[in-house]
């Protein structure tokens, strides 16, 4: 985020409070097919080739701090184990014995030197999953040793986040990531904690609670107290990234500016924010606007001068999505916060925050219903909520879109508006 890429920003936020339509040539959507968030058929597909085929957060860097260590993720519909080896190296296994499938750790956490079942007590290492005990060898016949490690999926970290993937050929993170990282790596991801965490069980698709953050267009009407808004909609700088990932910085509303001693939207300036400690090296505008990214499929970061909230949306089944927030910001007393004893100001914004997520979940179990019902055939789409398109555009390209039935497909018509 140089001066001149704020510079731009700066100029399509004046853009986009003058414009009187969406930019010239820009393409029409044609419904988004409700089918989309209802039907077994595209959960399916889903199930079969996006979430085996993509990226997603597993845990942090400091959840296996030591060789050895360990947690367990079963998000993706499979258990998985992460494991830091002896080298450091952090790997990713199947949780599955090689002998009858039962787990080779039983616990959410812990340490081991050795990876081992305890329904035979088949023993595997920590660095490569090697098979290295077998008792009563004597009775298998034939065998074969190095056919029998613990299979891996992709693993990998960045911004202090542990990715996996279950597709061995992904594509390197970091070029997954690709220029999304110009505005992630200024907030230094590693030297952030977990300052808390919220867990809900929604009744709707996961798509219906992953596009209520992708666009700002309700932002006055859900989240207005006292008649104002704190963001103005009208002037969101919206970005569209590869591989499904977008941006979003939404300037502040008069009311809010003035509230904050800001003469106008973009007086951008290190605004006071009160006994957090800050991070380093950011630039004033992300004081000053509401900045926010995405994280293709599942993750939503509104960025902050002091540290951020990750949400992330899992899918249960097709009607029923996991809604987790973690906060994470820099540790004021020692290496860990504690959530059960946070500082006032701490417990203050995470009443506010919880606060606003109920506003937004509040309409999440109802839109499922709706699209369920003969009254709602299809979602139009304005160009205020075109990161929610992309969001789709992406879905079928990672499914394959020649996969999903014609009459589910979105059009994938934003190409030409993607930042490489």
């Amino acid at each position: 985020m140089d001066e001149q890429w704020i510079k731009r920003i700066r100029a399509d936020m004046a853009y986009e409070f003058e414009r009187t339509a969406p930019p010239e040539g820009f393409p029409a959507f044609h419904d988004i097919p409700t089918s989309r968030h209802t039907s077994t058929t595209f959960h399916d597909l889903e199930q079969q080739h996006l979430w085996p085929h993509t990226w997603v957060i597993a845990g942090r860097l400091e959840d296996v701090p030591n060789p050895g260590d360990y947690f367990t993720f079963g998000d993706l519909g499979v258990p998985l184990l992460l494991v830091r080896g002896t080298d450091s190296v952090v790997r990713c296994f199947y949780n599955t014995c090689q002998h009858r499938g039962a787990p080779v750790v039983r616990d959410a956490r812990g340490s081991a030197r050795r990876l081992r079942c305890q329904y035979h007590s088949w023993t595997y290492e920590v660095d490569g999953g090697q098979l290295v005990s077998v008792p009563d060898e004597r009775d298998f016949i034939d065998l074969d040793w190095e056919q029998r490690c613990l299979p891996q999926a992709s693993c990998d970290s960045y911004g202090g986040f542990i990715f996996v993937n279950r597709d061995l050929d992904a594509q390197p993170l970091v070029d997954w990531v690709g220029p999304l990282a110009e505005m992630l790596d200024p907030f230094g991801g590693e030297q952030l904690r977990e300052v808390y965490r919220e867990s809900r069980i929604i009744p709707c698709n996961w798509k219906v609670t992953a596009e209520a953050f992708l666009e700002v267009y309700h932002f006055k009407h859900v989240h207005s107290h006292d008649g104002v808004s704190v963001l103005d909609n009208r002037g969101a700088a919206m970005g569209l990234y590869p591989n499904g990932h977008s941006r979003m910085i939404t300037p502040y509303s008069k009311q809010n500016a003035e509230r904050l001693g800001m003469e106008r939207w973009d007086d951008w300036k290190p605004i006071d924010v009160g006994p957090f400690p800050v991070i380093e090296g950011l630039p004033d505008m992300v004081r000053c606007t509401s900045t926010a990214v995405n994280i293709f499929p599942n993750v939503i970061i509104p960025l902050g001068a002091f540290g951020f909230p990750i949400n992330v949306f899992w899918p249960i089944d097709k009607d029923t999505t996991r809604l987790d927030w973690i906060y994470y910001a820099l540790p004021e007393d020692g290496d860990r916060f504690d959530p059960d004893n946070l500082p006032e100001h701490w417990k203050q914004r995470r009443q506010g925050y919880n606060s606003i997520m109920a506003e937004d979940e509040m309409n999440m179990a109802p839109i499922q219903a709706s699209m369920k019902s003969p009254a709602l055939t299809g979602i139009p789409i304005n160009y205020q909520e075109r990161r929610i398109w992309h969001l789709h555009e992406q879905i079928d390209r990672t499914i394959g879109a020649d996969r999903v039935p014609e009459e589910m497909r979105v059009a994938p018509v934003l190409g030409a508006y993607v930042e490489w």
